[in-house]
């Protein structure tokens, strides 16, 4: 199977994955519990830095999938 083809499904996996172990260390750091998009009690400061933390690490995740994947592909064919 071309490597090609499963990059986008081992990227989503993976982003799916970060994300989730985020979730749960911002929620073990912060009593627990996530807050919603309507909850006003968190400070705008602390949502905006946590959204950009969250898409620095999926997108360094996401390079880092595609780049393996694409090293894994040229040294098949360069094997072949």
């Amino acid at each position: 199977m071309n490597p090609r083809i499963l990059t986008p499904f081992v990227s989503a996996g993976a982003a799916w994955g970060t994300k989730k172990a985020m979730n749960a260390v911002y929620a073990k750091r912060h009593d627990g519990a996530l807050p919603t998009r309507d909850d006003t009690e968190v400070p705008f400061a602390r949502v905006l830095v946590w959204a950009l933390a969250t898409a620095v690490v999926v997108a360094l995740v996401d390079v880092a999938i595609q780049q393996g994947i694409a090293r894994y592909e040229n040294r098949q064919v360069t094997a072949s």
